[in-house]
């Protein structure tokens, strides 16, 4: 699962949240992914970073760590699975370098020396809205057969691509990272799902039965919890807020006290 970055006061990421929070998931997922997009992780400092990977570390108990890397180099990136390594982490999570300029032959280059140089199995973050950039279908499979690829998580909101992408067999597990997309794409190997902060059981649930039984609560937990909303993350914040979880509503774009 995706998990989002509590914060205290101050910034400082709220180690005994995170603790708290995974404490409140772990019955039910088989992963835990911090500082992905619904982690802020495009925002996050290089502190804040290496913090919130190493506090979810910390509380895993056996859990496997996907570390989230949203950076706009493959220098930073490198850099950053490096820490992940001696963080002791299972695998990174990346999309491609930032801007509409990069290539697609730079793209798999990147993959490629990511993989190679940083140290840890890579899961590919197939989106648009951080890299600002796509990966073509026939790049996204020369990708998925690079030895330290491991897998595809497509977010990338394309339904279709998505099951084309499956249909392929690209030799590496297929999961959805769009909650409301699981309707249209049940041939996914699993789900990385930023509903599971808020609401475990559910995910857990689509996960091992046929998602077509619990279409109707996936809609409306969507929508109770705001993920249709740019600024989801915050949404969750705030329930989890009310919750007792977290002991802030705080992200990294505000600077207030909750």
């Amino acid at each position: 699962m995706a998990l989002v970055t509590p914060l205290t006061g101050t910034g400082d990421v709220a180690v005994e949240d995170v603790g708290r929070l995974v404490a409140t998931v772990r019955p039910y997922v088989d992963a835990l992914l911090p500082a992905l997009s619904t982690g802020e992780g495009w925002a996050l400092t290089d502190r804040q970073w290496h913090d919130m990977v190493a506090a979810t570390v910390r509380c895993r108990e056996g859990l496997p760590v996907l570390a989230g890397i949203q950076r706009p180099t493959t220098e930073e990136a490198v850099a950053r699975a490096r820490t992940a390594a001696g963080l002791g982490v299972t695998a990174v999570v990346a999309p491609t370098p930032y801007g509409p300029d990069v290539t697609q032959e730079e793209m798999y280059r990147h993959y490629e020396t990511l993989g190679g140089e940083g140290g840890l199995p890579v899961v590919v973050y197939h989106e648009r809205e951080v890299s600002g950039n796509d990966l073509r279908p026939d790049t996204l499979r020369r990708i998925c057969a690079l030895p330290s690829v491991v897998a595809v998580k497509d977010s990338a909101g394309d339904p279709a691509a998505t099951r084309a992408l499956v249909a392929a067999r690209p030799g590496v597990p297929v999961l959805q990272g769009l909650e409301h997309l699981l309707p249209e794409t049940e041939g996914v190997a699993g789900h990385v799902a930023a509903l599971a902060n808020v609401e475990p059981a559910l995910c857990a649930a689509l996960h091992t039965g046929p998602v077509s039984d619990h279409t109707a609560a996936l809609a409306a937990a969507c929508e109770r919890h705001g993920l249709d909303r740019p600024d989801w993350y915050r949404a969750l914040k705030s329930e989890l807020y009310r919750r007792g979880v977290l002991t802030t509503e705080r992200t990294t774009g505000t600077g207030g006290v909750s």
